[in-house]
């Protein structure tokens, strides 16, 4: 059917329609040979640029032009004299005259005016009677519309529901960036059409590493990491990794393609965080507490009277030097200076600082479970590997206080209150 469909386009490029109408009523359209001993009160001429009139070397023939010239055959010169001819004698008798041409540079024959409109111009005895005018589509810039969602009775239901079950610091990062993403994604469940995977999707990549780390690092959970186990999970990457895309990414061959690259990477992204753990076993004492963790917590937010919980999963606690250490994974580029605050309005406004944010949120959520004096927080960037650990810093200062989760409860409880507050619309918000 495409070959059909190629061909028939081929065929129909080439075929010519004839305008047929009444001589003697309404308009008349036709071609410059049409025209001949006709005269016309008003004429419309179109496409008078170079190439199309006069057409100039535009004669499909197989005799050489020297040929023709030597046997007095016509040649492409005599055909433009023919329709020069018909163009000033259409125009001879004629009251009102547009001659219109495309001065667009990328269409077919486009952008130079003909040379005969040249002439015209370049005539003293015609050139008074010429007015000049440019035509072009007026642009008007259409007004931004602010997209507002008024909360009805049905929509606070909904956001009950999803308070009960528990905001995800994901899902608030949703809001912070734009909240009608929040009430399409949290809120209505529209998510982005789900394609059949040919190659590993961002999420599934994430997922991979993720459940490769966690399987590898299981033993260690309650123990202190030492130099000499982790080198004996180098020879172990393969197979997990293996293990996990079977089940994540079923029936799709490895050896080939973008899939063995995506291979290749998760190979390396899990071998390059393995080697930096030797380095840092080798200088400091780090305990493995916890693995994915799953965490829930109710906040009691000021002005809303129904449950309200956070929840999320954290990839990883430890201890390092007898410092507690919140951990987080991600397969995306981060860099310090989106973890770095200093003033703590932004963390619920700017969405440059969401990684920060969802930091705190899952210091929040263990100092809920298991209290804590002082932590740290954060992330493992597999892009940006190099630079280790980047933790979350206020005002250069790493460590985090109850009094900073103090801070931060007041913003979090300002940030959940605007979501259930039913008098404040989901309005849209411009992304930078």
């Amino acid at each position: 059917m495409q070959s059909l469909f190629g061909l028939y386009k081929e065929l129909l490029s080439s075929e010519t329609l004839d305008f047929k109408g009444e001589p003697l009523k309404g308009l008349q359209i036709m071609g410059m040979l049409e025209s001949r001993n006709l005269d016309f009160e008003t004429v419309l001429l179109t496409s008078v640029n170079e190439g199309i009139l006069p057409s100039g070397k535009s004669n499909n023939s197989f005799i050489p032009f020297d040929i023709k010239k030597m046997y007095g055959l016509p040649t492409y010169k005599e055909k433009d004299a023919v329709y020069t001819y018909h163009f000033y004698r259409l125009l001879q008798r004629a009251k009102n005259i547009h001659l219109v041409y495309n001065t667009e540079p990328d269409v077919l024959e486009g952008g130079e005016v003909s040379r005969l409109i040249r002439q015209l111009l370049a005539d003293s005895n015609i050139s008074n009677y010429i007015t000049e005018t440019i035509a072009f589509p007026e642009i008007k810039s259409p007004k931004k519309k602010v997209v507002s969602i008024q909360k009805d009775a049905h929509l606070m239901e909904l956001i009950k529901g999803i308070a009960a079950y528990g905001f995800s610091p994901t899902s608030l990062s949703n809001y912070i960036r734009n909240p009608l993403d929040f009430y399409k994604k949290n809120i209505l469940k529209i998510n982005e059409l789900e394609e059949v995977e040919e190659t590993v999707a961002a999420n599934t990549f994430g997922t991979i590493v993720h459940e490769t780390l966690d399987e590898l690092y299981q033993p260690f959970v309650n123990t202190f990491l030492e130099a000499e186990q982790l080198k004996a999970l180098l020879p172990k990457i393969n197979s997990t990794v293996r293990k996990h895309f079977a089940i994540h990414y079923k029936n799709v061959s490895l050896e080939e393609g973008k899939n063995l690259i995506a291979f290749n990477v998760v190979l390396k992204y899990v071998e390059n965080f393995i080697k930096l753990e030797i380095e840092s076993a080798k200088k400091h004492k780090i305990k493995i507490i916890g693995l994915e963790l799953s965490l829930k917590t109710a906040i009691n937010v000021p002005g809303v009277n129904f449950p309200v919980h956070i929840k999320g999963k954290l990839d990883r606690i430890d201890e390092i030097d007898g410092v507690l250490r919140v951990i987080d994974y991600k397969t995306g580029k981060v860099e310090q200076r989106n973890l770095n605050l200093s003033n703590w309005e932004d963390i619920v406004e700017e969405y440059d600082k969401s990684k920060a944010f969802q930091l705190l949120c899952y210091a929040y959520m263990y100092n809920h479970l298991v209290p804590v004096d002082k932590v740290e927080a954060g992330i493992f960037s597999f892009k940006n590997i190099k630079a280790g650990i980047l933790k979350f810093s206020e005002n250069k200062n790493s460590i985090i206080t109850q009094d900073t989760l103090l801070k931060f409860t007041k913003e979090l409880h300002k940030l959940v209150g605007a979501i259930c507050d039913p008098d404040q619309p989901f309005v849209a918000k411009e992304i930078k």
